[in-house]
């Protein structure tokens, strides 16, 4: 189901709403290219065999979602608020994914009781802007910095270079494995991967690419808050390999943070959530029919874990 939730100052956010509706309620923070329009594949039975209810709401900017300019993290988690009262919704979780981090702990800082919990998956910290990021690729780097240099400008080249992805599909997913590991490499190259990805991301564009570059420019300053304020418990998980956000943002969100669980798996690089999901969002939500789904997975996954 497809909702267009109109805000207390006008502009409307595009939310996918998917699962049970008298589920445990997540709402999905996505990463820098939007999110994705079906849920299938393992979030699909994730959503399922946790009998939950899934909202996926697009940012500012992306898809149907009208811009908010100079918007800020917690501007975004004032956002979601209003989402979860015209959906009739109490309290939620957030898992955000990459980009969506930010906006995970930013939910979990304002929001008070109302957020039962957040995971923040492949997730930046405030240790630094992105641009900044120890050991980025250098072919990856000097875009972002024409992107905080030139805004204006790199909008009108990037619906351009839009415009050349709607008809090579594979420029994309080039993209996306700068620099990346091979089990990255991999992931990325499978097809269900690349035409889901695909079509996020032109449906993320499909009023241009403004709302992406104003993502970038949201996580790339101040968050606006403090980590030892945030009360709610926010749940970290990682990739040791990860090559786009180094593991020292995630041990930064981890001694910063009041209330913090860990996951760090070394086999792992940026693109594991699909492969986790049922994990991530089982230990999100807790204990299902009287049964911690997550603790059945322990001894699976002991090898590549570590908590904190």
């Amino acid at each position: 189901m497809q909702h267009a939730v109109r805000l207390t100052d006008g502009r409307s956010l595009a939310v996918t709403d998917v699962g049970s509706l008298d589920g445990q309620v997540v709402m999905y923070l996505h990463g820098a290219i939007g999110a994705p329009l079906e849920c299938r594949g393992d979030l699909a039975l994730a959503i399922d065999t946790l009998g939950l209810r899934m909202l996926l709401p697009q940012r500012p900017g992306f898809g149907g979602s009208d811009p908010h300019p100079n918007r800020t993290l917690l501007d975004f988690a004032a956002d979601l608020e209003q989402v979860a009262d015209a959906l009739d919704v109490q309290r939620f979780s957030v898992v955000g994914v990459s980009a969506g981090g930010p906006y995970a702990v930013a939910c979990a800082h304002r929001l008070g009781e109302r957020a039962k919990a957040a995971a923040v998956v492949s997730s930046l910290s405030p240790l630094c802007a992105p641009v900044d990021v120890p050991g980025l690729p250098r072919r990856v780097r000097l875009p972002l910095r024409a992107i905080a240099a030139a805004p204006h400008t790199a909008a009108r080249l990037g619906d351009a270079a839009v415009a050349l992805v709607a008809r090579q599909p594979r420029l994309l997913e080039r993209a996306m494995v700068l620099g990346a590991p091979p089990m990255d490499r991999r992931h990325v190259a499978e097809p269900a991967t690349r035409r889901d990805t695909h079509t996020a991301f032109l449906a993320a564009t499909s009023s241009g690419i403004g709302g992406l570059i104003e993502d970038h420019r949201v996580t790339s300053r101040p968050w606006g808050f403090p980590l030892d304020e945030v009360r709610c418990e926010v749940q970290v998980w990682h990739g040791m390999a990860d090559a786009f956000v180094p593991a020292d943002h995630a041990l930064h969100l981890v001694a910063g943070l009041p209330r913090c669980r860990a996951w760090f798996d070394p086999g792992e690089g940026h693109f594991f959530f699909r492969r986790r999901v049922r994990e991530i969002l089982a230990a999100l939500v807790g204990p299902v029919n009287g049964e911690d789904w997550n603790s059945r997975r322990a001894d699976r996954h002991q090898r590549g874990r570590l908590s904190a």
